[in-house]
């Protein structure tokens, strides 16, 4: 120190008292200051345990093992184990991030009653489903996740065609969006009178998860436009079997090497503007309600967020309450439906290069625990949405999709899938 202060005298001549030892710190190298602190302590790899906790029904036991357990950083990057016989998921050199837990997995009907004790009836299935959003792991401390028993639903939203492509001249094209609807169950389903909603998907929520929770006690969903199925005749889905909905029933294929021939559509969202090519021939969907005056055909973001729900029920849905945007008392109106009509729900988010933000999730747990994507921010890139098969077969033969109310387990995206169909 003497030495410093002897080779800089006329400098410290001019310094006050109080400089002193701020000059003084500054003429020691940076690194011996540095040397005592390790700035990449949050980079280093950890390893930590994921703990599943069984459903509440299995009272009796349960097999916890050999079940995947799936980390999903924001970024979109996944990591992968399996439980041991306690449940146990350990995952070794995973760098401390921010992270989507999921898991699934099917039981059948022996299952659930060496789980449960009680008997299901025959041909029962179900799905084991757990799901943590936003969870920080930065240490090695064991994980709890809790699990749910999901029921096998009827009806699934199996496919979704909401990007667009490039047309033939290279421009955007997005004519040929379409959902598609899947007959999950051993029996025939008459369609006729189920309803389609789009939820409010706003960048900025309208009303974020916990506002609806606050506000709604978390027991709806928001919807920007409702369509309804016809009831003027019945309309049977043999198992195994899908409807399409679209809003131009024509044969896309002939305007870009991406799109859908979708002249064997079911329903289409006529465009009272005339904007959207129509087919006559195509029955119509009804519209029941829109936030948007003007806007008969569906209303689907090109590059996302978009949220589809379908629902059943006996109230006059027209009459559905409406609220504005949370604490706003004018703007844009959105109908009010409450989630226990609701058959089944995919909360799709939009797809940014630096990770999904979460925040913006449109759906709770219980409609959709999870999310799925394109991988494309503005879209046109030709990439459709659609559920994976599960190992199961119905009585028939037909495929089961996967349903663990958790898109993020359930979807994937293909540039290649067809209509109607569910394996490349």
């Amino acid at each position: 120190m003497n030495k410093i202060y002897n080779n800089n005298k006329s400098h410290l001549n001019i310094l006050s008292n109080g400089s002193i030892w701020l000059y003084i710190l500054m003429l020691i190298p940076t690194q011996l200051l540095m040397g005592c602190v390790d700035y990449n302590d949050e980079a280093k790899a950890i390893s930590t345990n994921i703990q599943i906790n069984p459903p509440v029904e299995f009272t009796v036991g349960g097999n916890l093992s050999d079940h995947t357990v799936t980390l999903t950083s924001n970024a979109g990057n996944t990591l992968t184990a399996k439980t041991d016989d306690k449940g146990v998921a350990e995952f070794n050199q995973i760098i401390p991030d921010v992270y989507t837990i999921s898991t699934s997995w099917d039981i059948d009907q022996a299952e659930y009653t060496a789980a449960t004790g009680k008997v299901a009836s025959e041909g029962y299935f179900a799905t084991i489903s757990g799901n943590v959003n936003n969870q920080i792991i930065k240490s090695a401390d064991k994980i709890s996740l809790n699990t749910n028993l999901v029921a096998g639903a009827s009806l699934l939203i199996s496919k979704m065609y909401y990007a667009g492509s490039k047309d033939n001249n290279t421009k955007n094209y997005s004519a040929g969006q379409f959902l598609e609807i899947y007959n999950q169950t051993n029996s025939d389903i008459d369609v006729s009178g189920l309803y389609i909603g789009l939820i409010e998907t706003n960048s900025t929520p309208a009303y974020t998860l916990d506002n609806l929770k606050d506000v709604y006690k978390d027991t709806v969903v928001l919807c920007k436009q409702i369509f309804r199925i016809p009831t003027k005749y019945s309309h049977m889905i043999a198992p195994g079997g899908t409807i399409i909905l679209t809003n131009s029933a024509i044969d896309h294929t002939v305007n870009g090497a991406h799109e859908f021939n979708l002249l064997t559509a079911d329903y289409e969202a006529k465009d009272v503007t005339g904007k959207t090519v129509n087919n006559s021939a195509t029955p119509a969907l009804e519209l029941i309600y829109s936030s948007f005056s003007g806007i008969s055909k569906m209303n689907i973001l090109n590059g996302g967020p978009n949220g589809i729900i379908i629902f059943r029920t006996k109230e006059n849905v027209a009459s559905f309450k409406t609220t504005y945007a949370y604490g706003k008392t004018s703007g844009t109106l959105y109908s009010i439906v409450p989630k226990k009509y609701v058959i089944d729900g995919v909360d799709i988010l939009k797809y940014s290069a630096t990770g999904i933000d979460i925040a913006t999730k449109h759906m709770s747990g219980d409609t959709d625990g999870g999310y799925t994507n394109i991988n494309s921010i503005n879209g046109y890139n030709g990439e459709v949405i659609y559920r994976k098969t599960s190992t199961r077969r119905g009585t028939d033969g037909h495929k089961i999709l996967q349903d663990s109310n958790n898109s993020i387990n359930d979807f994937q995206t293909s540039t290649t899938i067809k209509i109607r169909e569910y394996d490349e």
